[in-house]
């Protein structure tokens, strides 16, 4: 069955232009298409741009069950979990905006909690990890673990006003309902508490040269943002001093030619051969067209 979506910022159901055309089929919901960082396949439901506040989102979309396919899903991204960490660790110091938390974080959708192997390493004396794939949970770290919940996020998963900081690094284009989420993670922080987020950026100028064949158009993706849209989002979450910018990824070559919009069957042939394996040892850091958002709780 479909189901019509309504913007999340301005609350619009319709009111939209289309973008791209719908090409999802039966074998569109696996729980190898919802696991992390998987081969793009370029499936994704019908795009439609909102005509009163812009931002490009998914609709109609299918009654599945997101939840149990994300509790299912597989962890296979170990190889770039170094890179990852780096990314994601200087992203937050940089949105923090030279405020010194160190007391307590927590993470939603984290996988196995690599990002707060990073944050405990580099001196936050509590971490806290939402994250729904029990398999992700059992690779996380023995003394990361302990810390992590498996569950989405909901009201009461984490203890109100607990935390000095809140972290989603590409989760919240996957929402169906961004608004609700976020407000179980501002209910999280403490007063003063920074909340920041990664997302991709539909208006970067990866995505505008690929379109279509970008690999954010995507199944798994029902909004994507701008700056703009991402900043109206926080807002009206109810977030202070709100504040956006762009950041460098840490990948590996094999993964940036996981992302290309080439042949898919030839991708994996590359990616499972001798010079895969060479391309994975090979590191770099570049623009992808991805941007961090940051907002305090009053």
């Amino acid at each position: 069955m479909e189901i019509a979506t309504k913007c999340p910022i301005c609350e619009s159901l319709g009111n939209a232009v289309p973008v791209y055309p719908s090409n999802v089929d039966e074998t569109s919901f696996s729980t190898e298409i919802f696991s992390a960082r998987r081969l793009p396949d370029r499936r994704h439901y019908q795009w439609v741009r909102c005509n009163k506040c812009t931002l490009l989102r998914s609709d109609p979309v299918l009654d599945v069950d997101l939840e149990k396919l994300y509790v299912e899903s597989t962890f296979d991204y170990s190889t770039e979990v170094d890179g990852l960490k780096k990314t994601y660790f200087n992203l937050v110091k940089r949105a923090l905006g030279g405020k010194k938390f160190k007391k307590s974080i927590f993470e939603v959708g984290g996988g196995n909690g690599f990002f707060l192997e990073a944050a405990k390493d580099g001196g936050f004396a509590t971490v806290a990890g939402v994250e729904p794939s029990t398999e992700a949970i059992k690779a996380a770290r023995v003394d990361i673990a302990p810390h992590m919940i498996a569950s989405m996020m909901k009201a009461g998963v984490l203890a109100d006003n607990s935390f000095e900081v809140g972290t989603m690094f590409h989760t919240l284009d996957h929402l169906t309902d961004p608004v609700s989420t976020l407000k179980n993670c501002a209910a999280a922080l403490q007063t003063g508490g920074v909340f920041v987020v990664a997302i991709h950026n539909e208006r970067s100028w990866s995505a505008r040269l690929m379109g279509e064949r970008s690999p954010i158009i995507d199944v798994e993706h029902t909004h994507l943002y701008t700056r703009k849209s991402g900043e109206a989002l926080f807002k009206k979450i109810g977030f202070i001093d709100v504040r956006s910018g762009a950041y460098n990824n840490h990948y590996s070559l094999a993964y940036i030619l996981h992302l290309i919009p080439i042949s898919r069957s030839f991708r994996k042939r590359v990616l499972e051969s001798p010079i895969g394996t060479l391309l994975s040892k090979i590191k770099v850091i570049v623009p992808l067209g991805n941007m961090w958002v940051a907002g305090t709780k009053p």
